[in-house]
């Protein structure tokens, strides 16, 4: 049901004084909670450790929130106690309890139960994940982004009511002010200014009423005539902050959203906004708050290359270059329409002739430089749009779209001479060449499945090889 994952370090051990992340786990499977605790037992964030709360249905879970405002995210099943318990809880906790913060991750054993795109927009969730998906990494990825959302709306709706008590007070009873009144808002405007993320908050005319030092900092020449887009705004234009988009409701929305940094590099960032209202329901202007995720999204691309990278050569491992075969084959996953507008294609499959020498005379290092030269060489050779991928050992798979068989050959052959072409050269000054063979195919995109063309392949690999090597057979 879960799946254990190495990637997934757990961090040192955080005082036992400090009380940890409370997430709310609701399934009929025993076994569930008792996974989750042992994902999440070593884990922690911010200091924190995470504490399993469980509800065996969702009749339970009923319970549970209405005696605890404290959960900032719940791992909810589909099917309990009817088949659709997880749903129907969904509703009670968005428009029964109000509850717009706790962060709701649907887990489902049995996907179709509620597919996700319909799930997602109508029962107002924030993730969507099947059981069999969530390694100790992922479940533990999902919960650190659940748990930043909560905290950052519920920073927002704090800083929302204070705001707006504020807004009221001054504009009823101005001639009442207070020296207490005066140390309120001293006190939020302090606060405000040592959040370590950016907050600033716009008035209906667009005009900058409040920022902090973290704002200042991430856009240092936003008053002065320097743009930095969020969403459209342009960042010191007097432009209105998406208020037109804030009318429609009282509620908060988030995007992401690529900005540079003052050091020039891009910032990754999470934008939560809310409309601020008077008393009468009239929007006065936008409050929003930024996260930097530049870390996590860079952390999110490297696990991506090291899933889709074999780590000796550097070329794709055996599973991306088929999942990209079958991607030209599907065009991009669309069916039989989709397939009748994919060009022409083709598949080649390489194998270094004689590895099992190189290895005994020259010794595994050795073999290592050549699958790595390999690669070096054959991608000297190919276009931008061209693929290799190492299948296994000393085989490779490189896909060429958009070439015709005729146009397959004779890239085929340009790499059969740029292989047989190159001097490796050792460390320790030893010398060697090597030759492999080349087997073409065309790929058939209205009938052909990836076996199908990794069978017409290897057919072809295997004739150069029993033809003498050193050669590109096609079939």
């Amino acid at each position: 049901m879960f799946q254990d994952d190495d990637t997934a370090m757990p961090p040192e051990r955080s005082s036992p004084s400090v009380s940890p992340w409370p997430v709310l786990v609701v399934d009929d499977d025993e076994q569930v909670h008792a996974m989750t605790r042992v994902l999440l037992n070593d884990f922690e964030f911010e200091g924190r450790r995470f504490s399993v709360i469980s509800a065996f249905s969702a009749a339970e879970a009923r319970t549970i929130l209405a005696e605890r405002n404290d959960l900032p995210v719940v791992l909810l099943d589909v099917v309990m106690e009817t088949q659709d318990a997880g749903l129907r809880l969904v509703h009670h906790i968005r428009r029964d309890l109000g509850n717009r913060h706790i962060r709701i991750i649907l887990r489902t054993g049995q996907p179709g139960q509620a597919p996700e795109r319909d799930a997602i927009i109508a029962y107002d969730i924030n993730d969507y994940k099947s059981k069999s998906e969530l390694t100790a990494q992922k479940l533990f990825t999902s919960l650190i982004g659940a748990v930043r959302g909560w905290r950052d709306l519920v920073t927002i709706e704090t800083l929302n009511q204070s705001l707006e008590r504020r807004v009221a007070e001054r504009t009823a009873e101005l001639e009442r002010q207070t020296t207490l009144a005066d140390e309120q808002r001293r006190f939020i405007e302090n606060l405000v200014e040592m959040m370590p993320s950016p907050v600033w908050y716009k008035d209906a005319a667009g005009r900058y009423a409040l920022c902090n030092r973290a704002f200042r900092e991430l856009f240092p020449n936003a008053f002065n005539g320097e743009a930095a887009t969020i969403d459209g705004l342009v960042v010191g234009d007097g432009g209105h902050d998406g208020l037109e988009q804030a009318t429609a409701g009282t509620d908060s929305f988030s995007f992401e959203i690529s900005v540079g940094g003052p050091d020039g590099e891009p910032r990754e960032l999470l934008v939560v906004k809310r409309p601020l209202t008077a008393s009468d329901g009239e929007v006065t202007g936008v409050i929003g708050i930024a996260t930097d995720i530049t870390e996590r999204r860079r952390m999110e691309h490297e696990l991506h290359r090291l899933a889709t990278t074999d780590p000796l050569s550097g070329a794709h491992n055996r599973r991306h270059i088929l999942d990209l075969l079958d991607r030209l084959l599907t065009g991009q996953g669309g069916g039989a329409e989709t397939r009748q507008t994919v060009g022409a294609a083709c598949l080649i499959m390489l194998d270094i002739d004689h590895f099992k020498r190189i290895n005994d005379d020259l010794g595994h290092a050795a073999g290592d430089v050549a699958i790595r030269s390999t690669v070096e060489e054959i991608r000297n050779h190919l276009r931008a749009t061209d693929q290799i991928g190492r299948i296994g050992g000393e085989e490779f798979a490189i896909l060429l779209p958009e070439t015709s068989g005729t146009d397959g050959a004779v890239i085929a052959e340009r790499l059969r001479k740029g292989l047989a072409a190159l001097v490796i050269v050792l460390s320790d000054g030893r010398r060697f060449q090597m030759t492999g063979s080349f087997g073409l195919t065309e790929v058939r995109p209205l009938g052909d499945t990836v076996e199908s063309v990794l069978g017409r392949a290897d057919q072809a690999l295997y004739r150069a090889k029993a033809l003498g090597r050193n050669r590109v057979e096609a079939n």
